[in-house]
């Protein structure tokens, strides 16, 4: 599909703390195909709206950070997800940051912040599947490729895509 045809645009931002650690949310229960789901901060492009000030602005929203709140580097793009369900064309934007602890997180659209290191996502043992459920209302469970990390629920479906391409490309630089 295309872009602004087929699929809309969205994108997310992979912000990388100064400890390690990346911040994931839980999407809040009931919030249609995707609650409850893991995902990385972001959504959809706003007309005019470029894909990484897209990805900045849902960032801020999602965790409750101040507009004017920016990450300690330049984010980089990385390759798009098609997430075929909810017909979206998702960029990823990867930057280091530095966040609050605690966050004052939209409860509408979060129902947790999860920080998931990224020592834990470069074990071998962290790739599994399970069964989930997807669909909302008219669910449906499947078995999903993902990852299964400590403290975190369970991560799949294009949040496990973008958080494998980061792991590569830090497996990468290991060698």
């Amino acid at each position: 599909g295309k872009a602004g045809v087929d699929f809309r645009e969205a994108a997310v931002l992979i912000g990388v703390e100064p400890d390690g650690r990346v911040v994931l949310i839980e999407r809040a229960p009931g919030g249609g195909v995707y609650g409850g789901q893991m995902a990385l901060p972001g959504g959809a492009r706003e007309p005019g709206e470029s894909l990484e000030a897209c990805a900045l602005r849902e960032w801020r929203e999602e965790l409750g950070l101040q507009p004017s709140h920016q990450p300690t580097s330049d984010p980089v793009p990385l390759t798009e997800v098609h997430v075929v369900p909810s017909r979206f064309i998702v960029r990823p934007h990867l930057a280091f940051v530095a966040l609050a602890e605690t966050l004052d997180f939209d409860p509408v659209e979060v129902g947790r912040v999860h920080r998931l290191r990224l020592a834990d996502l470069m074990l071998d043992a962290p790739l599994t599947s399970q069964r989930v459920r997807v669909g909302g209302e008219h669910w449906l469970a499947m078995t999903a490729p993902g990852f299964s990390l400590p403290g975190v629920p369970f991560i799949w479906g294009a949040t496990a895509m973008m958080l494998s391409e980061l792991r590569s490309i830090l497996l990468s630089q290991k060698e």
